[in-house]
């Protein structure tokens, strides 16, 4: 499995601080499972009629290849979760069934539950509805800002604007001097974001580095200055 995708749902279901979820209200109507990495959650052709929150770890969505029975077919990143997102299908058809393929990064805890159980408890519960509305309204702002990007703006700045994305979803504080630590993100992977070949996203990352927008620590990458990060990203075609 070399690559990984995503969806961004319902933050405020998994607010370490407060959120039902967490004082435990829901997790009896919830599917509770652990994998360990690179574990397949679902696949193409599976029932859609489930949807998950990823409570720990990470996970990647993939996009198959052309040829999805294949095993050799070439799948590509098209999200990357983080614990509070949700994933899985939640207003598909009947006997609809999944298009992508969900796969773990490091263990990984995730809730599931299908789609009756989760109407039945919308239902008795509306302010539940709320969190999925604005969690689903996240993810067409963000799915709109990737299209935009694909459409007006060249490869450096699309680059630019996936790694701004990924340091305030995926990043951690660095301690070696720069701004933000992306552990686990590829190349490969900011390569699939951003519709580009992995070879021209190591060059732009090796000139970012010279340029001191980014830095790395052994495999991690960091960006050093997200000022002109922003400066980049902001850049539209000509």
């Amino acid at each position: 499995m070399n690559k990984v995708p995503a969806p961004t749902l319902a933050r405020p279901l998994t607010s370490p601080s407060s959120t039902p979820v967490d004082q435990g209200e829901f997790r009896n109507f919830f599917k509770v499972e652990t994998y360990p990495s690179g574990s397949i959650i679902y696949r193409p052709g599976d029932s859609a009629d489930r949807i998950y929150l990823l409570r720990s770890g990470r996970v990647r969505l993939l996009r198959p290849g052309p040829n999805v029975n294949d095993p050799g077919a070439e799948e590509s990143v098209h999200a990357l979760l983080r614990p509070g997102d949700l994933f899985g299908e939640i207003m598909r058809p009947p006997d609809a069934t999944m298009e992508e393929i969900a796969v773990t990064q490091g263990e990984t805890e995730v809730w599931s539950i299908e789609g009756g159980d989760l109407r039945s408890l919308v239902e008795a519960r509306p302010p539940l509805a709320l969190e999925i509305i604005r969690g689903l309204s996240d993810r067409s702002r963000s799915l709109r800002r990737r299209v935009n990007a694909l459409t007006f703006k060249e490869v450096p700045a699309r680059l630019a604007e996936a790694l701004l994305s990924l340091g305030e979803t995926h990043g951690e504080r660095c301690p070696h001097g720069g701004e933000i630590d992306l552990r686990g993100i590829t190349q490969q992977d900011l390569a699939d974001l951003v519709g580009a070949s992995r070879s021209f996203v190591s060059t732009l990352i090796n000139e970012m580095k010279r340029d001191g927008l980014l830095g790395n620590v052994g495999r991690v990458l960091c960006i050093k200055n997200q000022r002109e990060l922003r400066r980049l990203a902001a850049k539209d075609r000509i």
